[in-house]
C-alpha cells in the first residue's frame, strides 16, 4: 500500500516546527547570554573608566578637604595655647585651671563606594627640637645674662595618595606650613617691636621702641602616633613666668638684643623676621637677619639682631614664657586595667589601710549579671578555679 502523502507531509511539517521552536529557544538563550556578557563588559568598562579617570581626581579633592580640616585643627591648637597663655600671664587664675582638648583629624580623604580607604598621617609632640636664645645688651656697666629656652613643638605629617603631602608645625607660638624643600610661616608668634607713639607729643627727635617677646615652651613626653582616625590632643597650662622686664629708667638699660632660634624650618623664621621688621618700619641699618652656620644636617639657626642707632633707643624690653603640657591622650591611661583581661597580684601595699582586712570572695556564689550589688560569700581558694589569690604574707 502506498503511504498517504498528506499524513507524511503533516508529520514533516510538525517535525520542522518542532526543530524551529527548539532552534528559536536555543537562539533566544544564546542571545540572552550574549546580552548579559555585553552588559557585564559594559559595566566593567564604565567602572574601569570611572576608577581611572574620575576616582583619582575625586580622591585628590577629598584629600585636599582633609588637609584643610587638619590645618583647622592645628590652628585650633594655636588658639587654645594662646588663650591659656594669656590667662596664665594675667595672674588671676591658677595655671592648672586651664586645660583643653583638641580633636586632631589625622587621617581622611576617603571616596565613598569607589575608594573607601583613608589616607594616613602622623602626629608628633616634642619630637623635633626647637630652641630660642635671647641675649640683651646693656649700655651700662651691669651685664644681663642671656636666656635659652627649649620650646619644642607639635608636628603633623600627611601621607596622601594623590594630594601633595604637607607638614604642619607649631613651635614657639608660630604655625608653619612646610614640605621637604621649603617652609613658610602662616600664623605669627607674639613678638612685637613697636614704636612709642607718644614721642611726638614731647616734641623730641628721639625715637623709642617697646619690645615684647612672649615665648611658649611645650612640655611632655616625646610621643607620636600614626593613624587615619581622630586623635585627641590634650593641652594643660603649667605656669607663666616673666624673664625680663626692663625699662629705660631702670638701673639696667637695654640698648640692643639678639634673638636666635634653632629650628628645622629656618626659612619660615628668616622670612618672618624680615617681614616683622618691615611692617614695624624699622630702618635697615638698625636690624639684621642672618642664617647661622650649623653642624647639624637637620636643624639650622636664624638670628634677628636689633641695634637702634643715632637718636633711637629701646624704651622697654619685656620677655615672658608660658609653659604648656602637650600630650597625645590615647597614651594617658596606659596603666589602667583593661576589660576582659585577667590580672594576678602576689602582693599588695596601700598607705593608711589595714591590709589584714583583705578577704577573698567566691565568684560562684553570686550572679553578677542579675545582681547589681551584694557581698560575695567568703571562701578558701581551691585548685582549678578561675583565679586564686595567694598573698603568702607578702603584705607590706
Amino acid at each position: 500500500m502506498t503511504p498517504d502523502a498528506s499524513i507524511t507531509r503533516k508529520k514533516t511539517e510538525k517535525e520542522k516546527a518542532g526543530l524551529f521552536s527548539r532552534f528559536s529557544k536555543s537562539e533566544s538563550a544564546a542571545a540572552t547570554a550574549v546580552i548579559a556578557i555585553l552588559l557585564l563588559g559594559l559595566a566593567f568598562t564604565i567602572i574601569s573608566v570611572v576608577k581611572l579617570e574620575y576616582v583619582p581626581e575625586w580622591k585628590n579633592n577629598a584629600e585636599q578637604d582633609h588637609i584643610h580640616d587638619t590645618w583647622n585643627d592645628i590652628v585650633d591648637v594655636k588658639s587654645k595655647i594662646d588663650i591659656i597663655s594669656g590667662l596664665m600671664e594675667s595672674g588671676n587664675y591658677y595655671a592648672t585651671d586651664f586645660s583643653a582638648t583638641v580633636p586632631f583629624n589625622i587621617g581622611g580623604g576617603e571616596v565613598s563606594v569607589f575608594d573607601s580607604s583613608k589616607s594616613d598621617g602622623k602626629l608628633e609632640v616634642n619630637k623635633e627640637r626647637c630652641k630660642i636664645t635671647i641675649k640683651p645688651y646693656s649700655s651700662t656697666n651691669l651685664t644681663v645674662d642671656p636666656y635659652a629656652l627649649e620650646c619644642d613643638g607639635i608636628s603633623y605629617f600627611s601621607d596622601n595618595s594623590q594630594y601633595p603631602d604637607q607638614i604642619f608645625r607649631y613651635e614657639n607660638g608660630a604655625l608653619i606650613l612646610a614640605d621637604d624643600k621649603s617652609s613658610m610661616m602662616k600664623r605669627f608668634p607674639a613678638f612685637t617691636i613697636e614704636e612709642n607713639k607718644t614721642n611726638g607729643e614731647n616734641k623730641t627727635n628721639e625715637v623709642s621702641y617697646k619690645v615684647a617677646i612672649h615665648a611658649v615652651q611645650l612640655l611632655g613626653k616625646p610621643d607620636s602616633i600614626s593613624s587615619n582616625t581622630i586623635t585627641p590632643l590634650q593641652l594643660t597650662g603649667d605656669r607663666a613666668k616673666t624673664i625680663y622686664n626692663i625699662r629705660s629708667n631702670d638701673s639696667i638699660h637695654i640698648n640692643a638684643f639678639d634673638l636666635t632660634i634653632a629650628t628645622k624650618y629656618p626659612d619660615a623664621w628668616f622670612a618672618y623676621f624680615k617681614e616683622i621688621a618691615q611692617y614695624e618700619g624699622l630702618d635697615e641699618n638698625d636690624y639684621n637677619v642672618e642664617y647661622l652656620p650649623s653642624n647639624s644636617s637637620v636643624h639650622s639657626s636664624v638670628r634677628f639682631s636689633f641695634q637702634p642707632k643715632n637718636n633711637k633707643k629701646i624704651e622697654s624690653f619685656y620677655v615672658s614664657k608660658s609653659v604648656i603640657h602637650a600630650e597625645i591622650t590615647p597614651h594617658k591611661y596606659e596603666n589602667i586595667m583593661e576589660l576582659n583581661k585577667w590580672y594576678n597580684f602576689n602582693a599588695a601595699s596601700v598607705t593608711g589601710v589595714n591590709l589584714s582586712q583583705l578577704e577573698d570572695y567566691d565568684y560562684s556564689k553570686v550572679n553578677l549579671s542579675t545582681q547589681t550589688s551584694g557581698k560575695l560569700s567568703a571562701y578558701s581558694p581551691i585548685a582549678n578555679t578561675y583565679y586564686s589569690y595567694n598573698l603568702n604574707n607578702q603584705l607590706t
